[in-house]
């Protein structure tokens, strides 16, 4: 059974301490990718870091959403007129919840092009496409996969869209699985590239109450996989970072940090026989 995996250090961009967490897990190559959210308050320094230590170029990591207002201050579009994507004060909604419901595709669609062309003039071309709070997989309730699946034919991007639901994911998309069932169809019409399945810590902080649980359920997780080639996503956060959010929330991405350098989690990979590689 051929398994690969793919383990990605999302949320570069969100502050300095996280880029020059993730830069240098990228240069130690204990993960294998990452992604940018372009319209997060340290997206050029991230791009900067990268530069100098002369890695690749990250996927994009597309926000609908603002960082929580206990973590960062709020995030702008780059695409001008996008009044359905924003708060009255012309800043991304703090919270997830609901975006996918009150947005106007055409509106999506600019920003999306606009946050591309950000990376497209500093240098970068990603490879992939991802969905920061994972506003356009419909996880409250309207899947925007289809417009991300024509974008990603339009612009040469493969799309973080799992073609299997494991357990987790059936449960966040119980109401959506035609919505996916459909994409995965349309981006294989389309030829867009799409992960095998999706891993990650998925409890919220409040509810990881020790590394040894969060190191468990992720290792489980590995021994489940399909073949073909899947994708770890891990937020990673060093404790400058992390102190700026939620104590638990902070501590759960510290632990993440954890994770990604214990030698028990490597031995699982070993063990599992997953090879690591950089894209899907």
């Amino acid at each position: 059974m051929d398994r690969r995996l793919v383990i990605t250090a999302d949320d570069l961009g969100v502050d300095a301490a996280t880029n020059e967490a993730i830069v240098e897990l990228m240069r130690d190559g204990l993960v294998s990718a990452t992604t940018l959210i372009p319209v997060a308050p340290a997206a050029a320094d991230a791009v900067d870091r990268l530069r100098a230590a002369g890695l690749g170029a990250p996927r994009l990591h597309f926000a609908l959403s603002s960082g929580r207002e206990w973590e960062w201050a709020g995030w702008r579009p780059l695409a001008p007129d996008v009044v359905s994507l924003t708060e009255e004060d012309g800043t991304l909604p703090v919270s997830p919840a609901g975006v996918e419901h009150r947005v106007d595709p055409a509106d999506v669609a600019r920003e999306l092009l606009a946050q591309l062309d950000w990376m497209s003039r500093l240098g970068l071309r990603p490879t992939g496409l991802d969905s920061h709070a994972g506003t356009l997989y419909g996880f409250q309730g309207r899947s925007l996969a289809d417009l991300a699946v024509d974008f990603c034919a339009a612009h040469d991007l493969a799309f973080r869209l799992p073609r299997k639901l494991l357990t987790v994911l059936q449960l966040a998309v119980r109401g959506l699985r035609g919505a996916h069932r459909r994409a995965v169809q349309r981006a294989d019409e389309h030829g867009v590239a799409l992960p095998e399945a999706l891993i990650s810590a998925w409890l919220p902080g409040r509810m990881v109450l020790s590394y040894a649980q969060l190191r468990g359920e992720v290792i489980a997780q590995l021994r489940g996989l399909p073949p073909g080639t899947s994708e770890l996503m891990v937020h990673p956060a060093p404790r400058a970072a992390a102190g700026r959010m939620l104590p638990a929330d902070g501590r759960k991405r510290m632990w993440e940090l954890r994770l990604l350098r214990d030698p028990a989690f490597h031995r699982a990979l070993r063990r599992e026989r997953i090879s690591i590689v950089p894209a899907w």
